[in-house]
């Protein structure tokens, strides 16, 4: 494939660029590397709020910005801060934080670029219905557990940046055609099949790439996007080039120009790279 004078790279983290584990391998961090030597910028995009983010990553050299909560923010790597954030809009948010309420779920809330969760969710992931042994790593890595979580939401519920509802894969669907037919002005999208994920209606990682090639003085036609789930499907129409990897669901592949032949676990960003760059 020609490079076309791509200027920048966007990708997603979890089964996209990272391996099973959220690993950052040798060989995807040396390809990091030498795209960043060529003048390539290289902009890990996820719904991951920032203090998630593999700290391998961020501190590799080269690396300027992240899009980070399905584009809620887009931050300065060197220092964490957010370049531009929004919030969800309080009163929406009050009436889904009531509607979860009601439901058998579980909930997550990001509140300056760091998720939340009630120490019994985070002590046993798999009481909302997801079934995923990965997860409780995951959730225990990244999230601080609260005993008086619903009180710190109620505080809190004016400078919400995102908010996760967890749930049975079947509930989780019910409850998202839900929220998007009563919350028409929040965006909801989903990475994973038990997860809804919550946040401003002019956030998701499209726009996320909008406002961050703004910043770097380019258009989002000059960019690569990578992804695999839902929630990076604009993102890859958006750019000038969308790749999913071999693991992808069906809606993302066909939302991106071609199919990688290589899985997450294959390093596919990286070989995909290689081969556009001629590295």
């Amino acid at each position: 494939m020609e490079q076309k004078n791509f200027k920048c790279v966007f990708t997603d983290l979890d089964k996209t660029l990272l391996a099973p584990g959220s690993v950052l391998t040798d060989y995807t961090k040396e390809t990091i590397g030498m795209l960043i030597s060529k003048g390539i910028y290289f902009v890990p995009s996820s719904g991951r709020a920032f203090n998630s983010f593999p700290k391998e990553l961020l501190k590799m050299e080269g690396l300027k910005y992240a899009v980070t909560s399905n584009g809620v923010s887009v931050n300065e790597i060197k220092n964490g801060k957010p370049v531009s954030t929004m919030c969800i809009p309080k009163e929406e948010l009050k009436q889904i934080i009531k509607i979860a309420k009601g439901k058998k779920v579980c909930t997550e809330i990001f509140v300056k670029g760091q998720g939340y969760c009630s120490r019994e969710y985070w002590n046993d992931p798999t009481i909302a219905g997801e079934k995923i042994s990965e997860r409780k790593i995951y959730v225990q890595a990244t999230r601080i557990p609260l005993d008086d979580y619903d009180s710190f939401v109620i505080e809190n519920v004016a400078n919400t940046e995102a908010f996760d509802i967890i749930a049975n894969p079947e509930i989780a669907s019910e409850i998202k055609e839900e929220l998007k037919e009563k919350f028409p002005g929040v965006y909801i999208t989903h990475s994973e099949n038990f997860l809804i994920e919550i946040s401003n209606l002019e956030s998701g990682k499209h726009r996320g790439m909008e406002r961050c090639c703004k910043i770097l003085g380019i258009s989002p036609k000059e960019c690569i996007a990578f992804g695999d789930a839902s929630n990076d499907m604009e993102m890859l129409q958006m750019a000038g080039l969308g790749i999913a990897v071999a693991n992808a669901t069906p809606e993302c592949k066909a939302a991106a120009a071609f199919t990688s032949e290589y899985t997450n676990n294959q390093d596919a960003v990286a070989r995909e790279l290689r081969k556009i760059f001629n590295l």
